[in-house]
C-alpha cells in the first residue's frame, strides 16, 4: 500500500494532521508507506493570510509524524525549485 499526500496537510489544523497521519497509519498494510509531499519553511511555521494555510519547518513536521506514532524511513528535497518559493520536502513514513 501507499497513500499519497501532497499539499494537503497545510490546511489541516496540527492536531488534525495527527488524527490524520494516525488514521493512515493505522490504515496501512504491513510494509505500506505514507508519502508526504509538502511546502516546508526554515522555522516553526507561517501562516498565510490569504488562504490560512500552514506552512510547517521539517523539524515541526517531524513532531508530528513521532506524534502520530510514526517511523520516517525518508526525507529528501525537490531539486531545481524556484529560489524565492517555500522548499519542497518529500517524506516517506509509516
Amino acid at each position: 500500500d501507499v497513500i499519497w499526500v501532497q499539499w494537503v496537510i497545510g490546511h489541516l489544523t496540527d492536531d488534525d494532521c495527527v488524527a490524520f497521519f494516525t488514521r493512515c497509519r493505522r490504515g496501512l498494510k504491513e510494509g505500506g508507506v505514507i508519502c508526504l509531499k509538502e511546502n516546508v519553511c526554515k522555522d516553526g511555521f507561517v501562516v498565510d493570510k490569504d488562504d490560512s494555510s500552514v506552512t510547517r519547518s521539517d523539524v515541526y513536521l517531524q513532531g508530528l509524524f513521532r506524534e502520530a506514532g510514526m517511523e520516517i524511513l525518508s526525507m529528501t528535497f525537490q531539486l531545481d525549485f524556484p529560489k524565492e518559493l517555500f522548499a519542497v520536502r518529500m517524506f516517506a513514513v509509516r
